[in-house]
C-alpha cells in the first residue's frame, strides 16, 4: 500500500516535475540548471498488512551541482564536511516542519478513508512543502524569502551564503549575514571568532555546523 500511495503523490505532483524514485523512498525534482529537490517518504516500522498502514514526510533536501562542483574544487574556502554534502543548499526534518503546523504523517489503514487522508497531505504539502522549496529556488529574493528555521546557529546559513556567491550574487550574501546575526544576536562573539579563525587561513577550517562558521565563511568569501 505505501508503494501504491506513493505512486499516487507522484502523479498528483507530477505537473509540478516530481518523480518517485523507489531506491531512494523520495519525491524527486531536478531542472536543467543542477538544482536537485527531494522530499522523502518514510514508512512506519510497524507497518503491517491490514493492521497498520502509515508513512511520514521524513525530510526536504535542495542540492545544487553548480555549488556542488565549486566545494569541491575550492576546498580551502568552504568549510569541513562530508563528501555525500557537498551539493547541499539546505534541509529541514519533519521537526522543523511540525513546528510550521505541517502533520507529516499519514495514516491509510482504513480504506474508506485512504483517498480523504492522501488528499489532506497533499494539501498541505502544497500549502507548506512547495513553498519552503521556492523559498531557496531564486538567489536574488533568497535572502528574505527563506525561512528563519534554516538561519539558526546548527543550521543552513553559511550553505546558503556560500550558495549566493557562487551563483554571483555576493550582496544578497551580505544580506543574509546582516539578518541572520540579527536574529542570533547571541552569536555574534562566535561570528566575530570565526572572522578571527579565517586569518589562520587553511589551518582553521571550521567543521560544518558550529557555530564559528558563518563567520569563517564570511571573512574567507571576502564578505566584510
Amino acid at each position: 500500500m505505501f508503494q501504491t500511495a506513493a505512486l499516487c503523490m507522484a502523479e498528483e505532483f507530477a505537473s509540478d516535475g516530481f518523480r518517485w524514485i523507489k531506491s531512494r523512498k523520495s519525491l524527486e525534482r531536478r531542472d536543467d540548471a543542477g538544482r536537485w529537490e527531494r522530499m522523502s517518504l518514510e514508512p512506519s516500522y510497524r507497518n503491517r498488512a491490514g493492521q497498520l498502514i502509515e508513512f511520514a514526510i521524513g525530510q526536504l533536501r535542495v542540492d545544487d551541482a553548480l555549488l556542488e562542483e565549486w566545494r569541491f574544487t575550492n576546498h580551502p574556502r568552504t568549510v569541513v564536511r562530508a563528501d555525500s554534502a557537498l551539493g547541499i543548499v539546505c534541509y529541514t526534518s519533519c521537526y522543523d516542519l511540525a513546528r510550521v503546523g505541517f502533520n507529516n504523517k499519514v495514516i491509510l489503514t482504513r480504506p474508506e478513508r485512504r483517498l480523504a487522508c492522501l488528499g489532506a497531505l497533499c494539501d498541505q504539502i502544497r500549502e507548506i512543502v512547495l513553498p519552503w522549496f521556492a523559498s531557496t529556488r531564486n538567489p536574488k529574493q533568497l535572502t528574505h524569502a527563506v525561512p528563519e528555521a534554516l538561519l539558526g546557529p546548527f543550521a543552513y546559513a553559511t550553505d546558503l551564503i556560500e550558495f549566493l556567491v557562487v551563483h554571483n550574487e555576493p550582496e544578497q550574501a551580505r544580506l543574509l549575514i546582516d539578518r541572520v546575526v540579527a536574529l542570533e544576536p547571541k552569536q555574534r562573539a562566535a561570528f566575530d571568532e570565526g572572522r578571527r579563525l579565517a586569518q589562520d587561513g587553511i589551518r582553521s577550517r571550521p567543521n560544518w555546523h558550529t557555530p564559528e562558521a558563518l563567520g569563517w565563511t564570511s571573512a574567507t568569501l571576502g564578505l566584510a
